[in-house]
């Protein structure tokens, strides 16, 4: 019986920067440019793989108005080996900054799951 990994990851916003006064200009969020590639980095811990746990760590991520994680903490998670493989990673996360309704980047914050499932081959 062979277990493999399957990883996924989303990006959710969780605070955006600061909006301005007029309704007609508006804010985004900062979005993962190398989310995909990241996640799919991420090795299943072989303690973690044997003992059959599954589960999602959810990551809260603040990135600076460069579009770098400044700081990161882990929201929830199944293990502590869960949590570890993923906090090793998201430090190569980069993002394309927030910006605010007048087009400046700035600091925000987002949350990510990521999804840690066992098959059976």
């Amino acid at each position: 019986m062979k277990k493999a990994l399957f990883t996924s990851a989303f990006l959710l916003v969780v605070a955006v920067a600061f909006g301005g006064s007029d309704p007609m200009l508006k804010s985004t969020v900062a979005k993962a440019l190398n989310l995909n590639e990241v996640a799919s980095s991420i090795e299943y811990p072989a303690e973690s793989n044997e003992n059959g746990v599954e589960g999602t760590v959810l990551m809260k991520l603040s990135i600076d108005a460069e579009g770098n994680v400044s700081n990161k903490s882990a929201v929830s998670y199944p293990c502590s080996k869960l949590k570890e493989a993923v906090e090793l990673a998201v430090k190569d996360l980069k993002f394309e900054p927030a910006r605010n309704a007048f087009g400046q980047s700035v600091a925000s914050t987002v949350k990510i799951p990521f999804a840690f499932e066992l098959s059976i081959d």
